[in-house]
């Protein structure tokens, strides 16, 4: 037989044996353990409303199913000095996974009156002893917590903001009443306001009479961003100063609001055509 012949007869053989495998054949397969993890999210952020429904779940998950109830055991910890009880609650540290399914989550409640003013916390979550081993590259899990008032525009024109005051570096001049004289509303998380009396701690005094005609000052409003409302002044009139003339308003950068203390506070300059009274911060307060 040729060499030809022979190199032929040796391919054709590795195919027939190579056909004649069952398609089920895993040779050197190696199969990877069942793992915990936290679903491919490391963290996100809890607004906790004066709401008993008010709940986030935090996922848990398996890399692959099994055929037996699973569980998993969440460690928790707080950076920031959340306590358990005062700040939030977790009614059970152990997420149990049904058997045929690959995730289920791990219950936080916020305490609302645990998050006074501005406060914010972060919960740590880490997967820990279980059934099964936890996954290396994603056993960790941040969950941020702050306070969240929804928007309601009658509770701007409820009461006036009897203790008002303007702060410009370190003086403070007030306390003063400023009224919120409407709230209307220019989409689903904007609004403009109209106040009455605004900065007349610093410069009211400047014209009585002015103060008394003027309709107020238009002031918009934006609670599109959850962890950031904010307020700013248009460029509009101001008063008459009996010295240098017409005073005009500005904003002088993004002021804030809270829909939960019921404060605002607003940034803003005051010039006239000699120039600058400088920046000032209205901070009105129920």
């Amino acid at each position: 037989m040729s060499k030809l012949g022979l190199i032929a007869g040796i391919l054709s053989a590795a195919v027939l044996i190579n056909g004649c495998k069952k398609a089920g054949d895993q040779d050197n397969l190696t199969v990877a353990p069942v793992q915990s993890d936290f679903a491919n999210i490391t963290g996100s952020t809890y607004y906790v409303k004066n709401d008993p429904n008010s709940v986030f779940k935090v996922p848990v998950g398996l890399t692959s199913l099994r055929t037996t109830p699973t569980n998993i055991n969440v460690t928790v910890t707080s950076s920031t000095g959340a306590v358990s009880g005062t700040q939030y609650t977790v009614p059970s540290s152990t997420v149990t996974i049904a058997a045929g399914k690959a995730l289920d989550s791990l219950a936080v409640k916020g305490i609302f009156a645990g998050y006074p003013g501005t406060r914010v916390d972060t919960l740590t979550f880490t997967l820990s002893s279980g059934d099964v081993p936890a996954s290396t590259f994603n056993n960790v899990y941040k969950l941020v917590l702050r306070k969240y008032c929804d928007v309601l525009l009658s509770s701007f024109t409820a009461a006036p903001y009897a203790h008002s005051n303007d702060i410009q570096g370190a003086s403070v001049y007030g306390p003063y009443t400023a009224t919120v004289v409407s709230a209307t509303a220019t989409g689903a998380t904007s609004a403009t306001l109209v106040i009455k009396n605004l900065g007349a701690g610093g410069f009211g005094p400047f014209a009585p009479t002015d103060a008394a005609a003027n309709p107020g000052l238009t002031v918009n409003i934006d609670w599109s961003n959850p962890a950031n409302f904010t307020t700013s002044i248009p460029t509009q009139s101001f008063y008459k100063d009996p010295t240098y003339g017409p005073a005009t308003i500005k904003a002088n950068g993004l002021g804030t609001f809270s829909s939960c203390d019921n404060t605002i506070t607003i940034q803003y300059t005051v010039t006239v055509s000699a120039g600058s009274f400088g920046n000032l911060t209205a901070l009105l307060k129920l």
